[in-house]
């Protein structure tokens, strides 16, 4: 439903219920009620016509009734409620809402007609409509105008409606109506084009009122003034709404209305309301959806013809959207949408026909154009609203461009251009045609196929390929025993596949999300109690083999919708790797760099409420890597290094976590110059000893930055700090390794999902722990030899070899009750990136997936704590952050004695 359907729906149900309950003798209070109405239609866009229409006859109708000018009152009401209830139907878009509606002034026109109201009152424009007994006098206007609060459309469109009233009568001096004419064309035009009423625009109205009112007093003034020519409004007034943008040309001559050749194109002023007279809010709501989605595939379409100029397919995608949007938004009358689709797809047919290279200033117009095209339709979402549908800021300049690149100066940059490309030269020489070339750009190649597969090796292939002869690779693979016929004709049969992926395309459905919160939170429910069921004492102690068989099967039943369910919640970061495409070309040629993207793990899966939490991180990361990593071509150059500078975008999965790392090969940080400036902000005192990680970990402070120079890009301080709370909000990590003159990695650990996880349950003392399955290794029964104690690192115990901390939970928890002799110890084997730990329990009593279920705050920053799970005896049992866990555990060194520092837990209480 529409913003103006919200606002409208309830007061047009009120008015029916105002038919049932109004005395047909209360004359004032049937006009106040048409007063109301007419209030209610100067809330109605103008392209709602048919809804104005029926307005404006139930107007009519009751404006009758307050006259007493009928005869058979009954069936007018029955009429109105009819009307109403049209009305409604009309704003909440159900079907066939146009022919109920005209079905209802069909009604209504008929029934004023038959009882006797022969005057007709066209239906004016909006922000039009004369509302009974509007004031007469000037007196009466300065009064509405003295009460008018700040910007109230609806008591501006009430003195509008007086203004009308009182120029319509033509009972004051030519003087006089040239003052007021002047005041209410200035006024129509404000309430048309929606533009706020200022202070400063009541007061100059105000004051020009007061002039015509002067001019009625004073004779001499009023004479002196009649005989002399009046063609300019009063001078403040005019100077205020100079200020407002242009106003709308009258709708003959709607700049929106463009046909799509020639310099018509082009022509027009801004403020005019774009939105068609008579939209469908269902069918443009579609098209919103669709063209968003269209929108996202040709950008990341364009990113891909920046690397490759030449890659057709790209293009037939970027052309195919703009072809879309510009048939379906020409269709909905949404013309200026039509115009910029237009134009756009033009340039990429010149692309698509060799005629340009999408290279230099054609790429940048390009882009520019899919921007214009993505503002229109999230400015069409807002009209939706009831608001108009302007033109953006530029959208004339970038249409005259469009039509007419290299007038405007567009053309390929010769910096832009790449060097002739194999294919090229060997079209030139002759050896080879074009489609030749093409064919083999696109078509996969057999042997990468039988590689990927692991049918054979990539030196199997190198070696086929350097034997004599034209046969294909396949059968040099199969004739020199190498792979079989048979998985050969798989590696044929799978590129043919992907040569044509139209022939294997996927079904889909559009679920609400918030649907599909609901079913995920269903289905943790779901295993929470089928859990409690299933290790209930009835269950595990019974003796019934066939209740116990049948929750068996149900337990796998539940694994597997539980492993769906989390699958519907992973969505891949390729959305989010091609928007930082984008920002790394934009923020290279702000800074005046060469800067080439590499990205890896694109379709790396990650929990999708975590995807809109990074991408802010990220953003400021990959701007810090391009600004101040990666040096201008001529200090790299200087350096031994390429002019372009590379930055690195890769996503992976490791110990149960989703890692994003963005490494630049520029001047890396500055060890030196990074303690200086701490030193002076008074983050560290002279002379303390850091690592090399604590002192890489100092740009995450808030408001630290080492730039000289304070940019639109980067260098105020504002950001690394949020980028270390918003990772860590989602119990993730962010770290740090640079080397001086050869780049920086910064790289951010996050969970894999936010809603489920597997793991470990174990006892310590008599509180029940999560560990993630992902970061155990194994569990140990250690020998009391394998424990020791090392000076300065605390107690160790000896895995293979080597030596590892020993984190005793009931020690570091406070958790009190027996501790763990060391004959009959029990230890889980953890690892955390590249560090190990053993932790010591009490028993371990098995692995179970649980539902994370968020901390409350007086929890939320325990150090080792990630959440909290509901256990199947219905306590709630904590899920240990292991990476938090080892950090803390280590901090401050360890003195070799069990009594290290404790973290004092609330009591848990059990869930009945």
């Amino acid at each position: 439903m529409t913003k103006t359907g919200s606002k409208v729906i309830p007061q047009l149900n009120q008015f029916v219920e105002n038919l049932d309950s109004l005395s047909l003798n209360d004359r004032e209070a049937w006009s106040g009620f048409a007063k109301q109405l007419a209030m209610v239609e100067a809330e109605i866009p103008k392209q709602m016509k048919p809804l104005l229409g029926l307005l404006s006859q139930c107007r009519r109708g009751i404006e009758a009734i307050a006259q007493k000018s009928l005869s058979d009152y009954l069936a007018l009401i029955d009429g109105l409620a009819d009307g109403f209830a049209a009305a409604v139907h009309y704003l909440e878009s159900g079907p066939d809402r146009k022919a109920i509606v005209q079905q209802a002034v069909d009604t209504l026109e008929d029934l004023l007609h038959n009882v006797g109201v022969t005057e007709v009152t066209e239906h004016p424009p909006r922000n039009d409509s004369v509302m009974a007994e509007a004031p007469v006098t000037l007196d009466d206007l300065a009064a509405m105008l003295v009460q008018i609060d700040g910007d109230n459309r609806m008591e501006w469109q009430a003195v509008h409606t007086a203004l009308e009233r009182i120029s319509a009568a033509e009972d004051y001096p030519e003087a006089v109506q040239l003052q007021l004419r002047e005041a209410r064309t200035r006024l129509s035009e404000m309430l048309e084009n929606g533009h706020p009423f200022s202070e400063a625009f009541a007061e100059t109205f105000g004051q020009s009122l007061q002039s015509a009112m002067d001019l009625l007093i004073d004779g001499t003034k009023f004479e002196a003034a009649a005989m002399a020519p009046q063609t300019e409004p009063d001078g403040e007034l005019q100077e205020t709404l100079e200020a407002a943008p242009a106003p709308s040309a009258p709708a003959a001559e709607k700049p929106c209305d463009t046909e799509m050749t020639g310099a018509s194109d082009v022509s027009g002023e801004d403020a005019a309301d774009c939105m068609p007279e008579d939209p469908d809010f269902e069918l443009i709501g579609e098209f919103i959806e669709e063209g968003s989605d269209l929108i996202a595939q040709a950008e990341e379409a364009l990113l891909k013809l920046e690397t490759d100029p030449d890659d057709m397919d790209a293009v037939g995608m970027v052309f195919r959207a703009f072809h879309t949007i510009k048939g379906t938004s020409a269709f909905l009358e949404l013309a200026i949408i039509a115009d910029m689709g237009h134009h756009a797809e033009s340039l990429l047919s010149r692309v698509r026909d060799r005629e340009i290279r999408y290279t230099g200033g054609y790429a940048d117009l390009s882009l520019r154009a899919l921007d214009m095209l993505k503002a229109l339709i999230e400015s069409v979402q807002e009209a939706l609203g009831g608001g108009p549908l302007m033109k953006p800021a530029g959208y004339n300049e970038l249409l005259k461009i469009l039509s007419a690149p290299e007038a405007a100066g567009v053309s390929e940059d010769s910096h832009d251009a790449a060097a002739p490309r194999v294919g090229d030269l060997l079209v030139a020489q002759g050896k080879v045609t074009r489609e030749d070339v093409e064919s083999a750009v696109t078509s996969p190649r057999v042997g990468d196929i039988l590689v990927a597969q692991g049918t054979a090796t990539r030196e199997q292939i190198e070696q086929a390929a350097r034997e004599d002869g034209a046969d294909p690779i396949g059968v040099k693979m199969v004739r020199t025993h190498q792979a079989s016929a048979k998985d050969v004709g798989q590696a044929l049969r799978a590129q043919q596949r992907i040569k044509n992926p139209q022939n294997v395309v996927d079904s889909s459905v559009r679920v609400s999300t918030s649907r599909l919160d609901r079913l995920i939170d269903m289905v943790g429910e779901l295993v929470i109690a089928h859990s409690m069921v299933a290790q209930d004492d009835t269950v595990i102690n019974g003796n019934n083999h066939d209740l116990i068989k049948k929750i068996s099967h149900t337990t796998k039943i539940v694994r597997e919708l539980q492993d769906m369910s989390m699958s519907l919640r992973m969505v891949p970061l390729k959305a989010t790797f091609s928007k930082m495409t984008r920002l790394v070309r934009d923020v290279a040629r702000k800074t005046g760099k060469q800067v080439h993207l590499i990205t890896e793990g694109e379709e790396t899966e990650i929990d999708r409420n975590l995807v809109d939490v990074i991408n802010d991180p990220l953003v400021h990361m990959i701007r810090n890597a391009v600004d101040h990593g990666i040096e201008s071509p001529e200090m790299r150059q200087e350096k031994g290094k390429n002019e372009t500078g590379q930055v690195k975008l890769a996503a992976y999965h490791s110990a149960g976590n989703v890692v994003v790392e963005i490494q630049d090969d520029g001047k890396g940080l500055d060890r030196d110059v990074i303690l200086k400036k701490a030193i002076q902000n008074g983050l560290i005192s002279d002379g303390a000893a850091l690592s090399d990680r604590e002192i890489f970990n100092l740009v995450f402070e808030p408001g630290f930055s080492t730039a000289a120079v304070v940019t639109d890009v980067s260098g105020r301080g504002v950001g690394m700090d949020v980028v270390r709370k918003n990772i860590e909000s989602l119990r993730g990590q962010v770290e740090i390794h640079s080397v001086k003159g050869v780049g920086s990695t910064f790289k951010m650990g996050l969970p894999l999902t936010l809603a489920i996880i597997d793991g470990m349950v174990v006892r310590v003392g008599e509180e029940t722990y999560v560990i993630p399955t992902v970061s155990i290794i194994k569990s140990i029964k250690p020998e009391p030899e394998d424990v020791s104690t090392v000076y300065g690192r605390g107690e160790m115990i000896a895995v293979q070899g080597k030596l590892i901390p020993l984190v005793r939970l009931v020690d570091l928890y406070g958790l009190g009750g027996e501790d763990v002799d060391d004959d009959h110890m029990l230890v889980v084997i953890v690892e955390d990136e590249h560090h190990k730990a053993g932790l010591v329990i009490h028993e371990l009593i098995g692995r179970q997936q649980v539902v994370i279920k968020t901390l409350g705050e007086t929890m939320r920053h325990i150090p080792g704590i990630s959440g909290s799970a509901i256990m199947p005896n219905g306590r709630v049992g904590l899920i240990l952050d292991v990476g938090s866990l080892m950090r803390y555990a280590s901090r401050d060194g360890h003195d070799g004695s069990k009594d290290k520092r404790q973290i004092e837990l609330p009591p848990l209480q059990a869930v009945a």
